[in-house]
Parts: C-alpha cells; sequence; structure tokens
C-alpha cells in the first residue's frame, strides 16, 4: 500500500486518528480542535473530519498543514516511511508479500582518475543551466580518459554508492554504467525523507534541473523503455503521494511514461511536460525560470484513461446540438413524402422494424432507404425472403412513383442506384458471421453506411429451444458493435409475437425472442395497416401508421404517424390525397412531384 492509498485509508477513520495523535484537542463544528504539532497548548491545528476534504489538516501556528500521514509523521517526529509502518500497524493493514528472491549486484569501487568537475564537465554543465551548487549537491565528477572529457554520474543508496554513469561530453553515444550495478533511480541522496511529492525524469541532468528549481527529482537510470529500477526502488517510491512522471515528450518518452504510471499507480501519477520543449532541460536552456517550472507542475495532469472525459470535453458539441450552424452536417432524417424532422438516422445505432406479417413493414423499410439514398447515403440490404430481382422492382416503383414506368425510365433508375443500393444475393438463411464479413468488406471499400437485415428470422439464429435467447442477445450485440465500429447504422427486421387479432400495432415489449433485441436497439419503429377492403372505395381515414416506440439518442422519444398508402406507387404518403412522388426525376412527363430537398 502506497502513501496515497494509505492516507484515503486513514481520512476515512479522520475522527479516531486525530484523537489518536492529538489526545489534547476536542470536537468543533465537523473539525478537530488541537494546539500544535509541537504540543503546544491552544486551538492552532485544525483537522478536517468529515466530507471531500476529511483528513486535511492546517496548523496555523507553524504553518504546516497536509493529510494525516503528514500528521502522523509530525506529531511523532518521523520520516514519511516510518510514519507509514506505524500508520499500517494502528489501521491493522497487512499488505507484506511474499519475500522476493535477492538479486546480487556489484558495488562499483571509486572509480580511477575520479576529480570533483573542473573546467571542462562544470563548464559543460554550466552551458546547460546547471549551476555550481547543483553540480557539487549530486557530487558530478570528471574523468580524462584516452583524451576525452568524461562526466561522472554517482548513485547513492543509503549513503552507498552503487552505480556510476559515464557520459562523454563531447558525443552522447560515448555513454555507459557499471557492469552489474544495481538498477535504481539516480538523486535518491537528495530526497528529503519528509517530501511527499517526487517527479521522475528520463535523464540525470534533467533530474539536476528540476532539483535547482526546487523540485524533488530522480531520474532513470537507463532510458525510458528500461524499468530494471522499479523492482529495487519499489518500496522507497511507495511513501510518495504525488509522482510526477517527466519523461520526454517523443515518441519513447510517450511510451514510457504511459508504462510508468501504470506500473505505479494512475491513481498518484501526473505527466510533467514542459511547453514546447522536449524535456526539463532544454526548458531551462530555453530560459525558463523556477516560477516557470512551479507552473509546469501545477498544470501536470493525470494520464487519465483514453475512454475517461470529463463532460467539459464535450460542450462545444453540445452548444453546436443546441445551436446547429448551417454549415454543420446533420445526420440523415427520416424522409417519406417530405422530411420527418423528429428522427435522424445516427451513426453508430440499431433500428429495429418490427410489424405484423403481412402489414408492410418490408415495404415501409424500402420507401425509408430511398428517403436516405436521396440525402446521399448508401446501403446494402440482405432479404432472405425476396429475390434481387424482386426487390429491385418494388425500388423502381417506389423511385419512379409509377406502377409502370417506361423501360427506358426504368433503365434510368438503375443507373441511379448503381452506386448507392447493394444487395446480399442470397434468398434462404445467411449466417450471421459471414453476413458481417461481406458488410464490413462493403463499408471499408465502398463506403457502405447502411445496412438492412430483413429478417432475424432468416439468420442462423435459433427462434426458440434451449440457448435461443442467449443466441439472440449475442447476435444484437454483433450487430450493435459493428455499427458503433464502423460508424454505420444497423436496420434489423424483428417479427412480433402473435397476438388476439390485428386490430392494433405491436409494440417494443411484443417483438418474439430476446428481450435484448429491442434493448439492445437505440430505435424502435413500427408498422401497421388498416387492412381495408381493397374492393371498398376509398375514404379518407388513414391507411396505415408508423410508430416510433424508442428513440434513445433523440429528444422525440414517441411518435405516431398516420399514413395513407399509394398503392400503384407502392408508397406511404403522409397527405390523405395519396398523391405519389418521384425520389427520382428523370423526365416532366414521369414525375408527378419531387420529395422535398
Amino acid at each position: 500500500m502506497n502513501a496515497h492509498e494509505l492516507a484515503q485509508r486513514l481520512a476515512e477513520r479522520a475522527a479516531d486518528v486525530a484523537q489518536y495523535l492529538l489526545p489534547g484537542g476536542k470536537k468543533s463544528s465537523g473539525e478537530w480542535k488541537a494546539g500544535s504539532v509541537s504540543g503546544e497548548a491552544g486551538q492552532s491545528l485544525s483537522v478536517r473530519l468529515s466530507g471531500a476534504k476529511a483528513g486535511v489538516w492546517r496548523d496555523f501556528a507553524a504553518d504546516q498543514g497536509g493529510d494525516l500521514l503528514d500528521l502522523w509523521a509530525a506529531c511523532r517526529g518521523l520520516s514519511v516511511s516510518q510514519a507509514m509502518v506505524e500508520a499500517k500497524a494502528y489501521l491493522g493493514v497487512r499488505d507484506s508479500m511474499p519475500a522476493r528472491e535477492i538479486k546480487s549486484y556489484t558495488r562499483p569501487s571509486k572509480p580511477k582518475n575520479y576529480t570533483a568537475p573542473k573546467a571542462g564537465v562544470r563548464a559543460w554543465l554550466n552551458s546547460r543551466g546547471i549551476s555550481d551548487a547543483t553540480i557539487d549537491a549530486f557530487q558530478i565528477g570528471e574523468q580524462i580518459h584516452v583524451g576525452k572529457t568524461i562526466a561522472l554520474f554517482p548513485y547513492f543508496l543509503d549513503g552507498e554508492l552503487v552505480n556510476v554513469k559515464y557520459r562523454d561530453i563531447a558525443d552522447k553515444r560515448g555513454m555507459r554504467q557499471e557492469k552489474d550495478a544495481e538498477p535504481c533511480l539516480f538523486g535518491w541522496r537528495l530526497i528529503d525523507p519528509k517530501v511527499r511529492t517526487v517527479a521522475i525524469c528520463e535523464g540525470e541532468i534533467d533530474a539536476m534541473t528540476l532539483h535547482q528549481a526546487g523540485i524533488p527529482a530522480l531520474s532513470v537510470n537507463a532510458g525510458a523503455g528500461n524499468f530494471q529500477w522499479l523492482e529495487n526502488d519499489w518500496e522507497r517510491l511507495e511513501r510518495f503521494s504525488e509522482i510526477l512522471v517527466a519523461f520526454d515528450a517523443d515518441e519513447a518518452g510517450e511510451k514510457g511514461a504511459k508504462e510508468a504510471i501504470r506500473r505505479l499507480g494512475a491513481d498518484r501519477c501526473k505527466r510533467l511536460t514542459f511547453p514546447g520543449h522536449k524535456d526539463a532541460n532544454e526548458y531551462l536552456q530555453a530560459g525558463a525560470s523556477g516560477e516557470d517550472f512551479w507552473h509546469a507542475v501545477k498544470e501536470a495532469r493525470p494520464q487519465d484513461p483514453e475512454e475517461l472525459r470529463q463532460a467539459a470535453d464535450f460542450i462545444d458539441r453540445v452548444k453546436a446540438m443546441f445551436y446547429p450552424a448551417d454549415t454543420d452536417a446533420r445526420d440523415p432524417v427520416l424522409r417519406l413524402d417530405k422530411n420527418l424532422d423528429w428522427f435522424e438516422f445516427r451513426p453508430g445505432e440499431l433500428t429495429v422494424w418490427t410489424g405484423i406479417n403481412g402489414h408492410g413493414k418490408s415495404l415501409m423499410l424500402a420507401q425509408v432507404m430511398l428517403g436516405l439514398v436521396q440525402q446521399g447515403e448508401r446501403f446494402c440490404v440482405f432479404s432472405g425472403e425476396m429475390t434481387p430481382e424482386r426487390q429491385v422492382k418494388r425500388l423502381v416503383k417506389q423511385a419512379t412513383g409509377l406502377d409502370r414506368p417506361t423501360p427506358d425510365y426504368i433503365g434510368a433508375v438503375g443507373q441511379w442506384l448503381r452506386d448507392r443500393v447493394w444487395l446480399f444475393d442470397l434468398v434462404g438463411s445467411a449466417k450471421l458471421d459471414r453476413l458481417l464479413e461481406v458488410f464490413t468488406y462493403a463499408n471499408k471499400r465502398y463506403g457502405i453506411r447502411h445496412f438492412v437485415i430483413d429478417s432475424l428470422m432468416m439468420l442462423d439464429i435459433p427462434e426458440d429451444g434451449p440457448g435461443a435467447i442467449s443466441a439472440q442477445k449475442a447476435a444484437v450485440q454483433k450487430l450493435c458493435d459493428f455499427a458503433k465500429r464502423n460508424g454505420c447504422h444497423m436496420h434489423l427486421v424483428a417479427h412480433p409475437r402473435k397476438g388476439a387479432d390485428e386490430k392494433s400495432a405491436p409494440g417494443k415489449l411484443d417483438v418474439a425472442g430476446s428481450s435484448k433485441i429491442t434493448d439492445g436497439a437505440e430505435n424502435v419503429f413500427s408498422v401497421w395497416s388498416a387492412r381495408k377492403d381493397e374492393s371498398e372505395p376509398l375514404d379518407d381515414t388513414p391507411d396505415a401508421k408508423l410508430e416510433l416506440h424508442k428513440q434513445r439518442n433523440g429528444e422525440v422519444q414517441h411518435f405516431t404517424l398516420y399514413l395513407w398508402f399509394v398503392k400503384d406507387a407502392q408508397q406511404y404518403s403522409t397527405n390523405p390525397r395519396r398523391r405519389p412522388i418521384a425520389y427520382f426525376k428523370w423526365s416532366a412527363q414521369d414525375v408527378h412531384s419531387e420529395v422535398t430537398e
């Protein structure tokens, strides 16, 4: 358990912990009031006992503060690591792991010809903005080897030299470290045992740069992609509640930073970068001051999972939804003989179409398809119940608004549909996986964004019997996943259960099979026909209705649209006069009217 997690556990018992550490205090207005951490009488120290700031304390007399782990260390005069041991014992936390195999490492002797940095190394580091005081604090050394000036970066653990890294100041490629040395972070000897925040850099000079700016810092010993140090420094790093990962702002550094944050714990790590510069030292050489570095620390952000976003990130899109500009692209709307703006066909969604057998749901869907084609959409249709030529014949009637268009007009419609509508050429049952494989190809190669399956019963999915419900649920999940992954809209025809009669339209709960069919769908429509006797004269009462039962992402949740049927054109109309329209205008004498664009 690291310090961040331990402090949270202490905050959960803030009242008990405050009384335990400050027994002379008393509770007042949700706070524990006591004398200073040094034990003086009075009420200068206040500890929050509840709410979002539970465990936060401030000693105004001593100008100190922090969380309850800091308070434990302050009251007992301990380092953070020592306070953690006591706090864990108090809470009864036993987080010890099986003892790992202790690896043996070679402790280096003092390097030969090692001296304090003279003109060569000192001038080199000074030229990079590193002060003499910082150079001396890190005990940087110098070595002359076969005529080359080498900078020595010593690694200390508990006062003992465990590694030395050598750098040719004239050639970065001339870099090495002691053979078989213990992998650990550079700079431990300068980390105050009471600090709770530390930065980890990709290079020693970057760590020196941050230290110089007053920011406790360490450096990895072998680049952003090597994490051998993590195993050895694991316990030493546990005491930090906040770790600033300051790896370089390049491809290798970003990749390494993500891995470091994952392994050290995303809850206590932040990504530290320097505006417009690759690393801390480059930022310093560009003229950054200590204030600039502290501002960068303040701006450091957690490396949240890619899927986790703040609501405010989407506010510009929300504004566009409230006040769309004339130039903003809109999703295509439901269009019959006019635009019905209360419904849009959004990408990544599944629409279920249901209706009693023979009530025209497939006919309705074909007309809706033409309305979408007219808006620039492309379709691929699987109908296991109707041959391709019969499907196209129906489309030709609906597209022209005529019972028998001329052969030339039929040919013109064929050309119009050529790059707009594709058919999955199979009559009978289809395998869902193969269907989706072909749909994927059609999407990627031809940019098709609308796919029709007419109907669910024509797939290799059991309608009833053992395992049928689970199979139907899995099938719907595949359809939804396909739509979302490919930014497409999936149309699924699903039959309803048989009712007592055909006097009313089925609802979403009447769809046969698994409830997950309509639960998983974003939208559900039903189509119902009045089933008038065709031998009787036409009247003004509606012939059919299209009912919206569900629209998960739209503002209209339920809508009933009464319709009149134009038999010769095989079209549904919103006009009681039953006037056909042409979705494809070819010549004036063959066209009655045109859908509103």
